[in-house]
C-alpha cells in the first residue's frame, strides 16, 4: 500500500512539474512575441509623436503637401518639374554617387563611339 502510494506521489509530483513547464514556456513564448510600438508617424526631426504641437503641424504639413501633389498632376510638366526639384535637393544632401550614378557613366563610356 505504501509503495502503491509513493508511486501515486511520484506522479502527482512529475505531472505538476510538466505542466509547470509547459505554463512557463507558454508564457515566454506570449513576452517574446509582443507586437512593438510603431513609429510611422514619427517626423523627420524625431520629435515626439505623442507631442499635441507638432501632430497638428504634421497634420497641415500632409494637408499642404497633398495639395501640391493635387496642382502637380493638373499641370502636365509638373510632375516632371517636382520629380527635377526633389532631384536636385537629394543631389544636395547626398553630394557622393551611388552605384546607380556610376554604372550609368559606365555604360556611356562604353557604348560611346571613339
Amino acid at each position: 500500500m505504501q509503495r502503491i502510494l509513493s508511486d501515486l506521489g511520484k506522479v502527482v509530483r512529475q505531472s505538476f512539474l510538466v505542466v509547470g513547464l509547459i505554463s512557463l514556456l507558454s508564457l515566454s513564448g506570449l513576452s517574446i512575441f509582443s507586437p512593438q510600438p510603431s513609429l510611422a508617424a514619427a517626423d523627420k526631426d524625431n520629435s515626439s509623436v505623442l507631442d499635441k504641437g507638432s501632430n497638428s503641424q504634421s497634420v497641415k504639413s500632409r494637408e499642404e503637401a497633398y495639395d501640391k501633389a493635387i496642382k502637380a498632376i493638373d499641370d502636365p510638366e509638373g510632375l516632371e518639374k517636382v520629380y527635377e526639384k526633389n532631384l536636385e535637393k537629394y543631389e544636395k544632401e547626398n553630394p557622393q554617387p551611388g552605384i546607380i550614378e556610376s554604372a550609368k557613366d559606365v555604360i556611356k563610356e562604353v557604348t560611346q563611339p571613339e
